[in-house]
């Protein structure tokens, strides 16, 4: 019995950049060159928050990746842009002392679905969200197969049907069996013909999260006042 090679985790290296791109680039043959992320974005990110971007290689072969940021969102107001939370994608955003480890993006080669490369990848983002003692990390999801149920179902039947099990979909399937669960539906938020410009607003709660040591971090530091 032949074993399959296996998985390998890590973060990016500069060296390693021209293979995401490739890599972004056939994970999302079905957007447009425009949409598609091109070396320099992967370079911002990477100068950004170096810690938060994953790749996954299989026999040295870059299969996938993860990026991810650590931003201060307010539940209370209206959802934010794809573009607004991660600064068009450059990261710019990026702020340590936020409580949310924002899910950017994370991609498969397809040639390697199936084998488990996204799983790894969330293992390293669920370790980021111990580390870091943060809330709870958050992404938008795509729905690429809402496409084929346009004008039977609205795209909330259709994220109710995928969630019970009635239907499947290739991103949320994934996304559910990682451990999020979808807040809301939200639509034109970012361009994706195959969703419709429809996508999932996901939520993945930190179970180990310590609110008291995040106070403690945040509080002012205070120094005695001496007196002449």
């Amino acid at each position: 019995m032949t074993r399959k090679p296996g998985i390998k985790i890590q973060r990016w290296r500069p060296e390693d950049i021209d293979s995401l791109v490739e890599c972004h680039a056939a994970a999302y043959s079905d957007y447009s060159e425009e949409t598609l992320y091109g070396r320099r974005l992967f370079e911002m990110q990477l100068e950004t928050f170096p810690e938060g971007q994953f790749l996954a290689k299989i026999n040295d072969k870059v299969v996938g990746y993860a990026t991810s940021i650590i931003v201060q969102l307010d539940d209370q107001t209206q959802w934010y842009t794809y573009n607004e939370i991660t600064g068009g994608g450059t990261f710019s955003t990026h702020s340590p002392s936020g409580d949310t480890l924002y899910g950017s993006d994370i991609a498969v080669h397809p040639d390697y679905r199936g084998r488990g490369v996204a799983a790894k990848l969330y293992v390293y983002r669920r370790k980021l969200l111990k580390r870091y003692n943060l809330r709870r990390m958050l992404a938008y999801g795509r729905i690429p197969g809402y496409n084929h149920y346009s004008g039977k179902l609205t795209a909330e039947e259709y994220v109710e049907k995928v969630s019970n099990g009635e239907l499947k979909d290739p991103a949320l399937n994934a996304h559910l069996k990682a451990g999020y669960r979808v807040k809301r539906i939200l639509f034109d938020f970012f361009k994706d013909e195959s969703s419709l410009h429809y996508c999932t607003l996901l939520e993945m709660a930190n179970p180990d999260y310590r609110p008291e040591k995040r106070k403690i971090a945040a509080a002012p530091l205070r120094r005695p006042v001496r007196k002449i």
